[in-house]
């Protein structure tokens, strides 16, 4: 019984982490942290969206765990938490050919 808890629960994480890739901007957002830790202000003026959706879109990414964040003064950075992400997405681009 418990395996098959634990591959729900594998599949249910696998869908969050699928559904946090599923836009374009986001995929820019985690093409830009390959490059090293950025901040919210960094990110916006790179990927080319207000800063208020940029907040929306790393809350997305953070929430299915795959960007972290650190605060230093008034200024919020963001890196991958883990470098299996960046794989993941190298993945989908493969298969998106």
């Amino acid at each position: 019984m418990e395996s098959t808890t634990t591959a729900d629960d594998t599949r249910v994480r696998a869908a969050s982490i699928a559904r946090a890739m599923a836009d374009p901007k986001r995929l820019c957002v985690l093409e830009q942290l390959a490059a090293g830790e950025r901040s919210v202000s960094d990110l916006s003026r790179d990927v080319g969206c207000q800063v208020p959706n940029m907040s929306q879109h790393l809350s997305v990414l953070r929430t299915a765990g795959l960007v972290i964040s650190r605060r230093k003064g008034n200024s919020v950075f963001y890196r991958l938490a883990d470098d299996r992400v960046l794989d993941a997405y190298r993945l989908l681009q493969m298969v998106a050919g």
